[in-house]
């Protein structure tokens, strides 16, 4: 049975110290108040191989020095500035007190601990630091520079292609996906849901999304506004042909063009009243400044011969329908290029506020009049029926590929990697080539332009993968499979810095890799990785669900 071991500082676990922090600011000198630090670890029989769980290791039975620290964003400087530290030997036996913590909002609290088995990590973010009052920090020791497995009941099955997303509390709701493989498709799409909160490790089951709602393969976008996650298009069945390069076949027949809504509050699933425009099977969407969202492509890929309806574009919005949440009616809306397995990833904000995203790949040189990259401009009047507007870019340096199903992580300075993904060529799409990633750098004057550079070094070619930065600076690229069993090399990590790439093969804690799984940041700057199998020919049957969470060695320490 899966524990989570928790325990609140002041007195921590076993033989953990004391821990006080007090918050002041630098005028005044109130009595010193406490930071209580609730501190959870993942402990006892977890997952790895959901068919032979293994065991956490319990980081308060072991720890033998503690550090804790606060710090602070400063907007002038754009870095962050370590107001209070200190460690402590947990031999000592003395309280570890941190003094004169300036009074403030968005503080980080960070916790490391070193163990017989390694480094623990924890972190806190948007703590507000108030004069005599009680201040709490929530975290989650985790492997710093490993994984480690988090609990989930014996009820929830494992699927492949689930949807997660994160809630304004750092909550993570995931939905759906599949449970079978027939031979010749995976199927079972599944109706569960759940909430995991990456601060306690703990998990909340949740009702299923309703009659006739299972799906896989769909989107799930929070509504700041609403306090509300809508969940798009998606998939009842997705064929698998071994003797096709890329094995994946949709039939646009077992794709989804309606949306379900989750109410955060009342915790229940509303099915919608519309439809899109067409059905989405991987749709990729965008939340725009105003809080309406973009929802492109989606459809059979490379491309469906028979219809374009892919090529335009809906639009949600979370206050239409008297704040329940509606579709657009809105003039036709229509990217420049046909759209299937690309990606849709947010540049910037104009000087007006406006949202502007890359759309990169999941089209064909025919397609696409010779390249794969379009940029979309928000409308300031979208509600009243006033479109944004895509532009064409221009592609300098080296020739990239037209790749289906690959991720692109936005970096600083206008930068993004493209990593993985299926190249399209001799009419379909190819076994993942490896190797495959690419330094993207966009430029907007004179004229929209994308500076292209292969970055070599990522190693075997993937697809259905995860690539988030929690930094802009350092990417970690989890997974996937090649193009139907999982790659080898399980974690890559790409330094923009450096420009290049360092394997963590050896990081503590790794189990069996995974493609097809949905993965989020949590608060901690964590990968919260969730489903998936290691091929996806063993879809998952009654397993139990497999979740990890991955702490890079390079998470910022005080």
């Amino acid at each position: 049975m899966t524990a989570v071991n928790q325990a609140s500082f002041l007195v921590v676990g076993h033989a953990f110290a004391a821990l006080m922090l007090a918050g002041c600011d630098q005028e005044l000198a109130p009595r010193e108040e406490p930071i209580a630090l609730a501190v959870t670890a993942l402990t006892g029989t977890s997952c790895g191989d959901p068919d032979a769980p293994n065991a956490n290791p319990n980081p308060f039975a072991e720890l033998s020095s503690v550090t804790v620290g606060v710090r602070a964003y400063d907007a002038e400087s754009g870095l962050w500035e370590t107001l209070v530290r200190d460690s402590k030997s947990l031999r000592e036996g003395s309280a570890l007190r941190l003094g004169r913590v300036p009074e403030g909002e968005d503080r980080e609290v960070i916790v490391t601990a070193t163990g017989s088995s390694g480094t623990w990590y924890g972190r806190d973010t948007g703590v507000t630091i108030r004069r005599n009052t009680d201040n709490t920090a929530a975290m989650l020791l985790t492997r710093m520079g490993g994984l480690s497995c988090a609990p989930m009941p014996t009820g929830i099955q494992n699927t492949i292609f689930p949807a997660a997303v994160s809630l304004g509390d750092g909550r993570v709701l995931v939905t759906g996906g599949f449970t079978e493989f027939t031979g010749a498709a995976l199927s079972g799409a599944s109706s569960q849901a759940f909430l995991f909160d990456p601060r306690t490790g703990t998990v909340e089951g949740l009702p299923n999304m309703g009659a006739n709602q299972g799906r896989a393969g769909h989107a799930a976008v929070y509504l700041a506004s609403t306090d509300k996650v809508v969940l798009l298009g998606g998939m009842t069945e997705l064929g698998f042909d071994e003797a096709r390069p890329f094995p994946y076949v949709l039939d646009p027949n077992r794709a989804r063009d309606d949306y379900v809504i989750f109410d955060v509050a009342s915790k229940t699933f509303t099915p919608g009243n519309d439809r899109m425009i067409a059905r989405r099977a991987f749709p990729r969407t965008a939340v725009m400044s105003d809080g309406t969202v973009l929802i492109s492509g989606g459809g059979m890929w490379p491309f469906d011969p028979s219809g374009t309806d892919q090529i335009a574009c809906d639009f949600f919005d979370p206050e239409d329908d008297d704040g329940a949440g509606g579709l657009l009616d809105i003039p036709p809306l229509r990217s420049f290029y046909w759209r299937a397995g690309h990606s849709l990833t947010f540049l910037g904000s104009s000087a007006e506020g406006l949202s502007t995203y890359l759309i990169w790949g999941g089209t064909t040189p025919d397609r696409s009049l010779g390249h794969p990259a379009e940029i979309f401009r928000q409308s300031g009047r979208q509600r009243e029926g006033v479109n944004g507007t895509f532009a064409e870019v221009a592609i300098s340096g080296e020739v990239p590929p037209f790749s289906y199903f690959h991720e692109t992580t936005r970096l600083s300075g206008g930068r993004f990697l493209a990593t993985g993904g299926s190249r399209f060529a001799n009419g379909s799409l190819q076994t993942p080539e490896a190797d495959e990633a690419w330094l993207l750098t966009f430029n907007s004057e004179p004229a929209p332009v994308l500076q292209t550079r292969r970055i070599p070094g990522l190693g075997a070619g993937r697809v259905f993968h995860s690539a988030l930065s929690s930094d802009l600076a350092i990417v970690s690229v989890v997974g996937g499979w090649g193009p139907s069993d999982a790659v080898q090399g399980v974690i890559q990590t790409f330094d923009l810095a450096a420009s290049a790439w360092r394997s963590e093969d050896g990081a503590a804690g790794m189990t069996t890799g995974r493609g097809g799984h949905a993965a989020v940041l949590t608060p901690a700057g964590s990968l919260l990785l969730v489903g998936g199998e290691a091929s996806a020919k063993t879809a998952a049957g009654q397993k139990r669900l497999a979740a990890e969470i991955y702490t890079p060695a390079t998470s910022p320490v005080p």
